[in-house]
């Protein structure tokens, strides 16, 4: 046997390994991360000194979301409140539908965004809009494409002013269709998971920082001292720099598990998606340039690998020996990975979803095409896309502008 020939296997026992220590660092991250539970008192409730809040809603052609929206934030239990719906140049019956609420109540009113100004990328524009016109001593930002339980509001900032918190964030359940979506979200979960774990977010000694952008109540004192998203203005990845700009500056943030509290839907149409993913990955690519290259090798080791040595074996009719023991490592893997994606899931949407789970493999070539197209981008200036919007290193453009550039 040429000696060259066992490199295959021993890629497909350290690929097991790998796995298995990820499903082991996961599955100790979830387990230590906090369930906002909080139960406030009657007198707390009913406190005469309780804050202002501004809601302030983005939305861009969320006309199929909008109202389902607003109804949960219209009928929350928290009476002191007002809503700031931003509309970011929504070419649907967004506008139209938030008027109508609008209209209803006196405490919900409709702001246009208009046109970005130069150097203003995503949704920090229509952000920051929304603080401007805030009137609260809090300012809670939250999606339009989300749902809201109706005490989330009242709890979140009687837990945050109890407990001096600057800025809290809750990550929301999520609510998917499509084998797409399926296939890629317990990769992201897990992405988001590894790289900020919410033991080390709400660590004051600990670097690690971010903000779910669904759900995050900060102070509108420390938004202004930080300057809020005017300073991560060019970041298309904004709640996670949101996050690390007001822990750079000493502030206390925290995060907690919220899905019993608020749920997002996430896109179904396969182009959205990829653009979702290379958004996401983009944020540390700009950072790393080319080097994040090495995160897709590591990602097809462990996720493609495995089944691309069972085919080889079988094709070959080789299965003896050792390569018979790398298709059992293989084999494993594949069951470690499933056990992960099962994990996943029930963390982002509350069920394993077994169907979805074997989808990993899908969802391991998209997110790998996802680092290697935005890196290509990224380093070579090339446009991202986002919310039907083209934009080119910290300035907007066109789609079609984009499309032909």
């Amino acid at each position: 046997m040429p000696i060259l020939l066992l490199f295959f296997p021993i890629i497909a026992f350290f690929s097991l390994l790998g796995s298995l220590v990820l499903f082991a660092y996961l599955f100790t991250i979830d387990r230590a991360s906090p369930k906002f539970d909080y139960d406030p008192s009657i007198d707390e409730r009913n406190s005469p000194g309780a804050s202002f809040v501004s809601i302030v809603v983005t939305a861009r052609n969320e006309e199929q979301m909008i109202s389902n929206c607003l109804d949960s934030l219209v009928n929350q239990t928290y009476q002191k409140k007002e809503i700031i719906v931003v509309d970011d140049s929504s070419t649907d019956r967004t506008a139209e539908i938030v008027q109508g609420f609008a209209t209803k109540n006196p405490f919900l009113r409709l702001v246009t965004a208009g046109p970005k100004p130069e150097g203003w990328v995503g949704k920090s524009w229509p952000c920051w809009r929304g603080f401007q016109e805030a009137r609260g001593e809090y300012i809670l930002f939250v999606d339009a494409d989300s749902e809201f339980e109706k005490t989330v509001v009242e709890k979140t900032v009687l837990y945050s002013s109890k407990n001096s918190i600057d800025i809290f964030s809750l990550a929301p359940k999520v609510r998917f269709t499509g084998i797409w979506a399926g296939a890629v979200l317990p990769l992201i979960t897990g992405a988001i998971n590894l790289l900020y774990p919410m033991k080390k977010v709400n660590d004051k000694g600990s670097k690690r920082a971010y903000v779910f952008g669904t759900f995050f109540l900060i102070r509108k004192e420390v938004y202004e001292k930080t300057g809020g998203h005017s300073k991560v203005r060019s970041e298309l990845v904004e709640d996670a720099a949101i996050g690390q700009l007001v822990k750079s500056h000493g502030y206390n943030l925290r995060i907690e598990k919220g899905t019993n509290l608020l749920s997002t839907e996430w896109e179904s149409d396969p182009r959205a998606i990829f653009h979702g993913l290379e958004r996401v990955v983009s944020s540390s690519i700009k950072s790393y340039g080319m080097i994040s290259i090495i995160n897709a090798i590591l990602l097809f080791l462990l996720i493609v690998y495995p089944l691309l040595y069972i085919l080889g074996v079988l094709v070959l009719h080789s299965i003896s020996g050792v390569f018979l023991a790398g298709v059992i490592a293989s084999f494993l893997n594949v069951f470690v990975f499933l056990s992960l994606a099962s994990l996943e899931m029930k963390v982002i949407s509350g069920s394993a979803n077994l169907p979805y789970s074997f989808l990993y493999i899908l969802g391991g070539v998209i997110f790998i095409s996802a680092i290697i197209t935005t890196s290509i981008k990224v380093v070579s200036g090339k446009e991202l896309y986002w919310k039907g919007q083209g934009y080119r290193q910290g300035s907007e453009v066109s789609l079609e502008e984009a499309r032909t550039a």
